[in-house]
């Protein structure tokens, strides 16, 4: 589950509609529906900023954990941390294009996840 679907489910779970989760987050109508499809990079900010008007937390959002805290196993968390540390050691131009080969990488059916 992507962290738009995530975002979705809890909205749902808490009855409310993509008009009054943007009005909780400042955002317009079209902003959730793009949060929701994960159109976006989603920023820690925003994924924070969801968090509070979800009534949850960034690591349910994240899908690290479910809504009662419990960590969910992944066995993919040691290749997050890799990434992670192989972005930050680029610079700027390095990180922008690293993203664009992300981008163009998550268009292709073959690569992504079911």
């Amino acid at each position: 589950m992507t962290v738009g679907e995530r975002i979705k489910k809890r909205r749902l779970e808490l009855g409310l509609t993509q008009e009054e989760l943007a009005k909780r987050l400042g955002y317009g109508k079209s902003a959730v529906c793009r949060l929701e499809k994960s159109a976006n990079n989603i920023t820690t900010d925003r994924i924070s900023k969801c968090a509070t008007a979800l009534e949850t937390t960034p690591a349910y959002l994240m899908g690290w954990t479910d809504l009662e805290g419990n960590e969910i196993p992944c066995s993919y968390i040691e290749n997050d941390e890799e990434l992670l540390t192989l972005f930050h050691s680029f610079n700027e131009e390095g990180q922008k294009r690293l993203l664009e080969y992300a981008r163009d990488l998550s268009n292709i059916e073959g690569y992504l996840k079911n």
